[in-house]
C-alpha cells in the first residue's frame, strides 16, 4: 500500500503536467502513442542516467557530506548536468530529429517536455522510496517541472534546426548549452541549502517555464494548422 501511493505521487503528477502541456498545441496534437513513447522512453533513461553517475557517487558524496561547494559547482556541470542533459538531448533527436510528425514549431517543446517529465517521475519514484511521501510531494511540484523545462527548451531548439531551410548545427549546440548551465545552476543552488539560494532556483526554473510556455502559445497562435 505504500509503495502505491509512492507511485501515484511519484508519476501521478508527471502524467498529469503531460497532459497540461500536450493539451496546448490544439490545432495538430502530436500522436498519443508517440507521446507515451517518449515519456516511457524518458523513464528508462534514468537507469543508465544513474550508472553513469555512479562512477563519480564519492566525490558528489563527499562534497555534499563536507559542503565542499566548489567540489559540487565543478560535479553538478561536468558530470550530473552533463550526464543527464546529454542523455535526454541525444534521444530526444534520435527519436524525433527525423520524425516526419515533428512538422511545425511547437512540436519539439511538447516531445522535449514530455521527456523531461518522464525522466523526473522514475527520479522522483527513486528518491521517494529512500526519503518518503515528503519527498516526493516536493519534487512533484518544483523537480517535474526542473527536467521539462531544460528538455522543453531542447525540444524548442530542435524544432528551430528540423524546420529551418538551411539547418546549422549551432541551433542544436543552444539548445543543449542552455539546457546543461541552467540544469547545473539548479543543482548547485539547491546544494547551498540555503532559503535564499532555494528561492533562486525555483525562480529559475519559474522563468524558464514561463518564458516558454508563452513561446509555445505565440507558436501555437501562428500554426499554419489553425482554422
Amino acid at each position: 500500500m505504500g509503495f502505491i501511493v509512492l507511485f501515484i505521487a511519484s508519476i501521478g503528477p508527471g502524467l498529469l503536467w503531460l497532459w497540461f502541456f500536450y493539451r496546448q498545441d490544439r490545432y495538430e496534437p502530436e500522436p498519443v502513442r508517440k507521446i507515451l513513447k517518449v515519456f516511457l522512453v524518458g523513464l528508462v533513461l534514468v537507469i543508465p542516467a544513474g550508472l553513469l553517475e555512479q562512477v563519480w557517487r564519492e566525490p558528489i558524496m563527499n562534497s555534499i557530506q563536507n559542503g565542499n561547494w566548489v567540489s559540487f559547482l565543478k560535479l553538478s556541470f561536468i558530470v550530473i548536468a552533463l550526464i543527464e542533459e546529454g542523455l535526454k538531448s541525444i534521444v530526444l533527436f534520435w527519436m524525433i530529429g527525423n520524425s516526419r510528425e515533428l512538422n511545425e514549431p511547437v512540436d519539439g517543446p511538447i516531445y522535449g517536455i514530455t521527456l523531461g517529465l518522464g525522466f523526473a517521475s522514475l527520479e522522483n519514484l527513486l528518491w521517494a522510496s529512500v526519503y518518503g511521501l515528503g519527498v516526493a510531494i516536493l519534487r512533484a511540484v518544483v523537480t517535474t517541472l526542473a527536467h521539462a523545462s531544460f528538455t522543453g527548451w531542447m525540444g524548442y531548439y530542435l524544432s528551430q534546426f528540423k524546420l529551418a531551410t538551411n539547418r546549422e548545427w549551432r541551433v542544436l549546440g543552444k539548445g543543449f548549452i542552455l539546457a546543461l548551465v541552467t540544469h547545473g545552476v539548479y543543482d548547485f543552488l539547491l546544494f547551498l541549502r540555503n532559503p535564499i539560494s532555494s528561492l533562486l532556483a525555483i525562480l529559475l526554473i519559474a522563468g524558464l517555464l514561463v518564458r516558454l510556455y508563452q513561446v509555445m502559445q505565440f507558436q501555437v497562435r501562428k500554426s499554419s494548422y489553425r482554422g
